[in-house]
């Protein structure tokens, strides 16, 4: 299953990509889906697998997740 990860700006996006690479977590930097938000132009997709690293890791680090979806087949559902 597949989780995103929103953010209040790219800059904030742009930290999380580092942050979860200097911890070596699997994601994607993705375009973020128009339906989801217009304020911030990249989001960060992942697995269930590691959804709770992701979340600690970020809370970890100050990095402000702004809304977390779900993504069941072509729709988002928040989480």
């Amino acid at each position: 299953m597949e989780y995103i990860a929103t953010f209040g700006s790219t800059h904030k996006a742009l930290k999380a990509e580092k942050v979860l690479k200097e911890n070596t977590v699997d994601f994607r930097l993705i375009p973020t889906p128009k339906t989801l938000t217009t304020f911030c132009a990249l989001s960060i997709a992942f697995e269930d697998r590691v959804k709770t690293d992701v979340e600690n890791i970020l809370r970890n680090s100050r990095v402000k997740i702004a809304a977390m979806y779900k993504k069941e087949g072509d729709s988002y559902v928040k989480v």
